[in-house]
């Protein structure tokens, strides 16, 4: 029992800390996501943020259940079973926008990478993570985060990957798309971190 609450308080802080990095995106600084992911949380999680009515599609048991990839098992390509999380909130928009932009990753295709973004500034995460190698390879295979916000409005979708250098080493990562409404009311991509 004393493991489950360290797990939930734990749940609790990564996504107060996520909540934090999916904030609107200073036009002057440009996001990139090439850092390594740690293990580690460090600092206070921000508190200028408070989130109102959150929904959540994903049960911490299930985030435990996600295993990493191996090199025998990478296979280039997504492999997300979106269908599993279909919501009133996680409709086919919002998939096929968060499809379209992971399958643009594993193509290494920029103009596609563009197509669902909010911001302008968001075109330099190419330059970054994304297209920095286009000798790695990607694969996207499960979801550890589905959420929407009621205050600030936004989804938030974390997805697991694997990217595989050009020298066959691999790394299993995760990154989350923040989803916000444009100056049209329409969804898209306004941060991926």
């Amino acid at each position: 029992m004393k493991n489950l609450s360290c797990g939930i308080l734990s749940l609790c802080i990564i996504g107060a800390l996520l909540l934090s990095a999916c904030g609107k995106a200073d036009d002057n600084y440009p996001l990139y996501n090439s850092e390594k992911p740690s293990n580690k949380t460090s600092g206070a999680p921000s508190t200028n943020i408070t989130p109102k009515n959150i929904e959540s599609l994903i049960e911490p048991a299930e985030i435990e259940e996600i295993k990493d990839i191996t090199a025998a098992e990478f296979k280039k390509g997504v492999y997300i079973d979106f269908d599993k999380y279909k919501s009133s909130f996680f409709d086919e928009k919002i998939i096929s926008k968060l499809r379209n932009n992971l399958e643009s990753i594993v193509e290494n295709n920029e103009k596609k990478f563009r197509q669902n973004l909010n911001n302008k500034s968001l075109e330099s995460i190419r330059e970054g993570f994304y297209y920095k190698n286009t000798a790695d390879q990607f694969m996207f295979y499960e979801l550890d985060l589905l959420e929407k916000l009621d205050h600030p409005e936004q989804i938030r979708v974390g997805v697991r990957f694997v990217r595989k250098s050009s020298d066959g080493s691999i790394e299993n990562q995760g990154i989350t798309y923040c989803f916000t409404k444009n100056e049209k009311g329409e969804w898209g991509i306004e941060n991926i971190d």
